[in-house]
This record gives structure tokens, C-alpha cells and sequence, in this order.
């Protein structure tokens, strides 16, 4: 896990930055999402982009660690 990273918000696991390119295109795309594959964070994450990758990373991890700890439901 990134240190600059806060865990999830949903499930409370590690969270991981990850960077890709846009179909058909070289731009570049930054995103943070869960490492817990049953997490509805792990495959639904914002994607952030910028006119370097620097900056991408840096606006994905700031929309991930703004975002608000949602409590988890137990049944």
C-alpha cells in the first residue's frame, strides 16, 4: 500500500494506486481502489486525470483520502 494512502472507506482494508491509459489513446489515468476483492471499492473507483502523471497520482490519491469513512453494515 502507498503510505500516503488511508485505507477504504467501505471495508477499512489496504487501498493501492494504480495508473492505465484511456482506450484508444496514450493519456494517461491515475485511480486508487480497495485490495479487498469482495469490496464494492475494489472494482468501482473514480478515475483522475492530468496533464502529467505526477499530478494524476496525486489527484487520485487526494479524492481517495477526502472521501468519507462510510460505516460497514453487519448482518
Amino acid at each position: 500500500m502507498d503510505a500516503t494512502l488511508k485505507p477504504c472507506p467501505v471495508c477499512g482494508s489496504k487501498a493501492e494506486l494504480k495508473e492505465a491509459h484511456y482506450l484508444e489513446s496514450e493519456r494517461p489515468y491515475s485511480y486508487v481502489h480497495c485490495l479487498n476483492e469482495a469490496c464494492t471499492l475494489n472494482h468501482n473507483a473514480a478515475h483522475f486525470s492530468a496533464s502529467t502523471e505526477a499530478k494524476n497520482d496525486q489527484d487520485a490519491i487526494a479524492a481517495w483520502n477526502k472521501r468519507e469513512q462510510i460505516p460497514v453494515m453487519h448482518h
